[in-house]
Order: structure tokens, then C-alpha cells, then sequence
């Protein structure tokens, strides 16, 4: 039996998953469950297991931190991420740190079987003598790309910045090659496009857009690429000192095949060159900061930042703490705190007097970010906005004269937003819920009705359905059925009926004796008083 432990913060899911799938018939028992990391690394000696099913949000300790922390020990148990739809990015994270497999929330009963019993028969693999090490080597090969992109991705962001003694083994064996006085960065992304609205599409861009600018990096370039975390295409160039002419022709040149060669246009952030590769991570930044002002200057054109810098502009209103904190607004769906967020953010803008033309580059990213949730949320713009396009929105955006109107405009705009989002999930539910209780009215005669008919019936997961009910209604679905069905039993009896055995029939009881305990443990009497007091 391979030991199976359970880490996540909702007690029901818990419960839920321990009888979702016959263990023991797998080859499983589970060892024990916890709420958060941090109980689930102060008794991981005691517990010793073999696999982790791991949740990535929870109070504390959450699932990254968690497995890092277990990581970093001398036990090294398999994991197997649960993880929600939003939650995806944080999900290929816990993927790069070496887990196993993910498994989306609401759970696929036969999805987490499956990854299950890869995960039983690989750690059987490993446990072979002598085949542990040439299947790590195998799988450090297979997922080199995928190491150095991570690799690139921390390093753009100011993280693990090595030391000069481990920089030329670790780029060499990432097959990475930098050796230049001076480095710079260019984001590229693609512009908005009517044509380019299916993920295919997106996918294809994105890809032609890459060879079309690797093809035109001389030979001779110093350079590495990758994606960085919101999937723009990213080129780190190894440079002399005083170059810079040299990198905006060759921005300009890969604008114009763009272009030339696709139905679709993109504009070019460029970063200054800096000497020494920890300065890589100050380059980026610049670009991104060029890029963001695609939205005041224009598309379609390469952005330098010495350009913006010499223009005079100041740093962004709209920083990544702030884009944070509204994301999670328009995440937990508070309107009260949106608004407070809303007028902290222009109080604060007016209070270190901020120039229209930067007021009006916030408008545009809260509206990038505002659009970023509804996409992660799988809403549709055009259905809350249809008389407008992307374009007519920032167009509308820059024609707006006084702070005051801007700010009445955003506020508009954000809490329409927030409530489309909750009503298309409060209308769901409450419909999904009715449909229950309908079943339930329906069927509960049956004494064979299971939840995972009714599962089947609305068309739900059987954990995901247990949780909608409950937080919907505050009672379980048995315990609903079993107050639906001692009230029916209460009205036959009202009715004159007096054999016990019959109404326990007529009400989904083959066991008459169960029938009266739980007529007992509702009404606080049995079937026998209640039929002697009410004659």
C-alpha cells in the first residue's frame, strides 16, 4: 500500500476526496489529511507518505511554499496538484519545482485515478534497483527547455542572480551564450487584432512573430530568447558599449517584416544596454515600461526607453502592487473594497501630482487588467460592452478631459465589470441548486438515489456539486433529502396512516428500524408517539 496524504483548506473537499475513489482497491490508504502547509509539514515524519495531493491556495503555508519547504528536507514524497481554473499560473510554477502531475478543481474522478496510478507505477520504477538515476537524468534532459525558460524568466525578474564563479557552468549547461561587455532587452508583442481571436490563432502569431525575429538576429548576435510570464517574446542581447543605433535598426527591421509578412502588426519595448548580466533584470524593466506606452504613442512602432526617459515621462501610476490588489477585488468580487481601492488609487495619483497624459496610461492598464480577469474568468467582453471594440474603448479612454471624468469612467467601467462576473456565477448556481432540489422532490421515494445520480443529472462533479449545494443552502444534499423525507413521512402519518413500515416504503426507507431513528433524530420522537399524540 502506497501512503497518501492529503493537504488542503476546505474540510468538505477533504472528506469528500477520502471517499471518492476505493483506495485500497488502487493500492492506497490514506495516511492522514491537513488543512494548510504548515500542519502538513510538522507531522510529515510522523505520516511518512508516499504521495502528497496538495491544494495551491490555502491560508499559512500555501501549496508552493509547502513543497519547497518539503523539498529542502530529507523525505522526498511525489505531488500531485489541485489546483482552481485561475490558479493555473501558480499550478505550472508547482510543475517546474518538480511535481508530478496537476489535477483542475471541480476534480475528474477519473483524471485524478489515472495520475494516480502513473504516480504508483513510477515511484515502482524508481524504486528498481539501479534505475532511480537514469530516470532523473532522462527527465533533467527531456525538461531542459523548460529549466531554462524558468531559468530566464527568474533572472528577468531580479531572481537568482548567480555568482561570477557558477555563471559559465550553469549558462553553458543551459546552452545558454552571453559573454558580452553589455547586455539589453527587447519585449516584442503582438497588437491588438480583430483577425486574431481564437487561442489557434494567437498560438500561430505568436510562433511566426518568433521566427521572423530570430531570423533576423545577425549570426554573429549574442543572444538568447524566451517568453516571459505573460507570454511576450523576449530577446536578451550581448552588446558593445555604445550600440544602441545598431539595436533600434534591428528592432526596426523585425516591426517592418512583421509587418510585411503577417496580418498583424507589433511594437517593440527596448531596454538600455547596461554592463555585467545582474543588470539584465533593469533592462527588462525598461522595455516593459517602453511598452506600456504603446497606449499613449501608438502601436506598430519600436519604443526605446532612453526615448520615454528623454520625453520626460515619469515612472507608472498603476505599479505592480497596485495591479495586484484590484486583481484580487475583482477576484473575491467585494464591491465595497473596489471602491475604496478606486479612490485610494486617484487620491493618491492627485496627491503626487501626476501629470493628465500619466492619469490616462493608468486608465488604459486598470482597462488591460480589468479585461486580463474577465478572460481568466471566461467572460466575454463584447457581452457586457457590445456597442464597443477594444479600440473604441481606449479611444474613449484618451478623450476624456478632467481626472474627475476619468475617474467617474473607471469606476463605471470596473464595477459593471464585477457585476457581470458575479451574476453569471450567482445564476448558475442558484439554477444548478433548484435543479437538485427538483431531482430530490422528483426521486426521493427511490431508495436507491445516490448524489451521484443527481451529479450525473445536472451535469456536475460529485465534489464540486457537494460544495455549491452546501455553501448555497448551508446543509448537505443527505441532509436535505433526509428532511424532505421524514417531512413527507410526517404529513402520511398526519393523514391517518398508521403502519409504520408502509410510510418508511413510501418515503425512500427499505429499513424501517433506520427509518425511525432518523424520524427520531429530526422530530426528537418516534414514529410510534407522534402516531399516538396526533389521534
Amino acid at each position: 500500500m502506497y501512503k497518501v496524504l492529503i493537504v488542503d483548506d476546505e474540510y468538505y473537499f477533504r472528506q469528500a476526496l477520502k471517499v471518492t475513489l476505493p483506495w485500497e482497491e488502487l493500492g492506497f490508504r490514506i495516511a492522514g489529511e491537513a488543512k494548510n502547509g504548515e500542519e502538513a509539514l510538522a507531522r510529515m515524519a510522523e505520516w511518512e507518505p508516499d504521495i502528497v495531493l496538495v491544494d495551491i491556495n490555502m491560508p499559512i503555508m500555501d501549496g508552493i511554499d509547502f513543497i519547497q519547504n518539503v523539498r529542502g528536507s530529507e523525505r522526498d514524497p511525489k505531488f500531485i496538484v489541485l489546483t482552481g481554473h485561475n490558479e493555473f499560473a501558480y499550478a505550472k510554477q508547482a510543475v517546474q519545482l518538480g511535481v508530478f502531475n496537476y489535477v483542475l478543481k471541480p476534480i475528474n474522478e477519473e483524471e485524478l485515478r489515472d495520475s494516480l496510478l502513473d504516480l504508483k507505477n513510477l515511484i515502482q520504477k524508481e524504486r528498481s534497483a539501479g534505475l532511480e538515476l537514469e530516470e532523473l537524468k532522462k527527465q533533467a534532459k527531456e525538461n531542459l527547455p523548460v529549466l531554462k525558460e524558468r531559468f530566464l524568466n527568474k533572472w528577468l525578474q531580479g531572481q537568482d542572480i548567480m555568482n561570477p564563479s557558477k555563471n559559465i557552468e550553469r549558462l553553458k549547461y543551459l546552452g545558454i551564450n552571453l559573454d558580452a561587455p553589455c547586455y539589453a532587452v527587447i519585449v516584442l508583442e503582438i497588437d491588438s487584432n480583430e483577425n486574431i481571436v481564437s487561442e489557434e490563432n494567437k498560438q500561430i502569431y505568436k510562433l511566426a512573430v518568433q521566427d521572423i525575429a530570430q531570423e533576423r538576429i545577425p549570426e554573429n548576435c549574442v543572444n538568447t530568447t524566451c517568453y516571459d510570464m505573460n507570454d511576450r517574446f523576449v530577446i536578451i542581447i550581448g552588446m558593445e558599449e555604445d550600440s544602441g543605433d545598431r539595436m533600434e535598426s534591428l528592432c526596426e527591421m523585425i516591426r517592418q517584416s512583421v509587418q510585411a509578412r503577417l496580418p498583424c502588426t507589433v511594437t517593440i519595448g527596448v531596454g538600455n544596454g547596461h554592463r555585467g548580466l545582474e543588470s539584465i533584470s533593469v533592462s527588462y524593466q525598461e522595455a516593459l515600461y517602453a511598452l506600456k506606452h504603446r497606449f499613449v504613442l501608438g502601436g506598430n512602432q519600436v519604443i526605446l526607453h532612453s526615448m520615454i526617459s528623454e520625453s520626460g515621462m515619469k515612472a507608472s501610476l498603476f505599479t505592480l502592487e497596485r495591479r495586484s490588489n484590484l486583481l484580487m477585488c475583482l477576484r473575491i468580487g467585494d464591491l465595497s473594497e473596489t471602491e475604496a481601492w478606486i479612490t485610494a488609487f486617484f487620491r493618491d495619483a492627485l496627491d503626487r501630482n501626476a501629470s493628465m497624459e500619466m492619469f490616462l496610461l493608468s486608465g488604459l492598464e486598470i482597462v488591460s487588467t480589468c479585461l486580463e480577469f474577465l478572460d481568466e474568468t471566461s467572460q466575454s467582453f463584447e457581452r457586457i460592452f457590445p456597442e464597443m471594440g477594444h479600440r473604441d474603448l481606449f479611444q474613449q479612454i484618451g478623450s476624456l478631459d478632467s481626472i474627475g471624468r476619468l475617474e467617474s469612467w473607471t469606476r463605471t467601467f470596473i464595477l459593471k465589470v464585477m457585476k457581470h462576473v458575479q451574476d453569471r456565477k450567482q445564476s448558475r448556481t442558484v439554477k444548478v441548486v433548484e435543479e437538485v432540489k427538483a431531482y430530490i422532490q422528483d426521486h426521493y421515494r427511490n431508495e436507491d438515489l445516490r448524489i451521484e445520480d443527481i451529479a450525473k443529472y445536472v451535469n456536475m462533479n460529485y465534489n464540486h456539486l457537494c460544495y455549491v449545494f452546501k455553501k448555497e443552502t448551508s446543509v448537505t444534499i443527505n441532509d436535505y433529502l433526509t428532511e424532505l423525507r421524514i417531512k413527507k413521512a410526517k404529513d402520511l402519518f398526519d393523514q391517518g396512516i398508521q403502519v409504520v413500515q408502509y410510510v418508511a416504503s413510501q418515503v425512500g426507507y427499505a429499513d424501517s428500524n433506520y427509518f425511525s431513528k432518523c424520524f427520531r433524530k429530526y422530530l426528537g420522537i418516534s414514529p410510534s408517539k407522534y402516531i399516538h399524540n396526533i389521534q
